[in-house]
């Protein structure tokens, strides 16, 4: 049974982390063309800050999975997996900024690795019986999205131009149908 006290978890953590991240755009200014990873490379305050940032924003997104969204919804048992590594990914990634060489390597196979899990967790909610059709049309965009910036990045050779827009579009991209799933 869900935890209704865990609902507004999910729209609390999408608000703290576009807050966090447009803090960091203004904060630690870069090029267009650069992650947010890249955007906070310039100092340890902002590297801190990062890390923070996201061991806060995970640990509330984990709850709200695990005490509202999977028990109200009940997606197979694998999106909560999928969610679960995909947090503990992007979190290591955080710890390895991206500051030139092994660490640089290391953060992008870790953040790879983090968004590339996020496509077959969320395409999982499109065989949820207790997800309405809207929902589910909102999930095969979301996804057809996703596809689309993974598309643009690889034909691009890994050096995407407007980094900072495929990557807020991509998370927008699984965040948004969450969103919209959940308050609806």
């Amino acid at each position: 049974m869900a935890d209704e006290s865990y609902r507004y978890l999910g729209l609390l953590t999408v608000c703290i982390l576009a807050a966090g991240l447009t803090y960091i755009v203004v904060k630690w200014p870069n090029s267009k063309h650069a992650t947010f990873s890249q955007h906070i490379a310039v100092s340890k305050a902002s590297i801190i800050y990062y890390i923070v940032l996201f061991g806060v924003v995970l640990t509330l997104l984990i709850l709200f999975f695990i005490k509202w969204f999977i028990p109200n919804f009940e997606p197979s048992i694998w999106f909560g997996v999928l969610v679960i590594i995909s947090s503990i990914a992007q979190f290591a990634c955080t710890l390895i900024p991206e500051v030139g060489g092994w660490r640089s390597v290391s953060h992008r196979v870790l953040a790879g690795l983090s968004g590339l899990l996020l496509i077959p967790a969320l395409s999982l909610l499109l065989y949820s019986e207790n997800i309405r059709d809207y929902g589910k049309a909102f999930v095969a965009l979301g996804l057809s999205l996703m596809m689309c910036v993974i598309f643009t990045v690889l034909l691009q050779k890994g050096k995407p131009h407007y980094a900072l827009v495929l990557q807020t579009t991509y998370y927008t991209a699984f965040f948004l149908p969450i969103l919209i799933i959940t308050y609806l």
